[in-house]
């Protein structure tokens, strides 16, 4: 089977309303069972049930058993990333704003993109990186500078242990509410987990929508400069 017949499978089980739907409420790296999502989808629990499976079968979506339920997520970061990118798609020729117009600010703002930090705070982080040359450009991706090892090491984020990963180091993952790209790859996920384990961030709820804490404030304006407005909900 050749490349177009594979990406052909893969398009027609996400040009669905339902399976979007469902794809979507994944896209914070949660996971949720068949009836939540069939419900968040509008669907019977029949039709839920076979979306679900077609979504598998397509790498989508994997299933987790626990006892006598099953749980859904996100196929792995390269679904997440290639959901966000498809989000920019659909934006073009829209009316100003877009889809961004249309999603709550604190969502806008910052959110997860599965297990990375997403929306402009995410731009933003990732553009001072680049400005103090902790991280460089390089092939399809970002690379580490000394000042840079040091900075994430600082924070007990071990870098030789993301190198040995399987996964790409950090790579520019496209935003689609900003249309430029935020920090992906197996760094931005480690910063993620590191801004929420030490609650400088905080999960919004169930959703994707995550909230700068008061010590969140303090620590991204002493570490990058970083100063946000007294919504928070924007950059100062």
């Amino acid at each position: 089977m050749d490349a177009s017949i594979y990406l052909a499978e893969v398009a027609s089980c996400i040009g669905n309303p339902a399976r979007a739907a469902m794809l979507l409420s994944l896209m914070g790296g949660e996971s949720r069972p068949a009836s939540e999502l069939a419900m968040l989808a509008n669907v019977s629990p029949q039709t839920a049930s076979n979306h679900l499976k077609d979504l598998v079968g397509a790498g989508l979506l994997e299933v987790l058993p626990s006892g006598r339920n099953r749980f859904y997520r996100l196929g792995g970061p390269s679904a997440a990333a290639a959901l966000e990118s498809l989000m920019i798609v659909a934006q073009q020729g829209r009316n100003a704003g877009g889809i961004a117009q249309r999603n709550a600010p604190e969502v806008v703002f910052a959110r997860t993109c599965y297990d990375h930090l997403a929306g402009e705070l995410a731009v933003a982080i990732l553009k001072r990186f680049l400005e103090r040359r902790l991280l460089r450009e390089t092939q399809g991706g970002f690379g580490l500078s000394n000042s840079g090892r040091a900075f994430f090491e600082e924070l007990e984020i071990s870098i030789e242990a993301l190198e040995g990963h399987r996964r790409r180091f950090a790579f520019p993952c496209l935003d689609w509410s900003h249309r430029v790209p935020h920090l992906g790859g197996a760094l931005g996920a480690a910063l993620l987990d590191w801004l929420i384990r030490t609650r400088a961030l905080a999960r919004s709820g169930s959703g994707r929508a995550v909230r700068v804490t008061d010590k969140g404030r303090v620590a991204l304006e002493r570490m990058l400069g970083l100063r946000l407005s007294h919504r928070r909900t924007s950059l100062a």
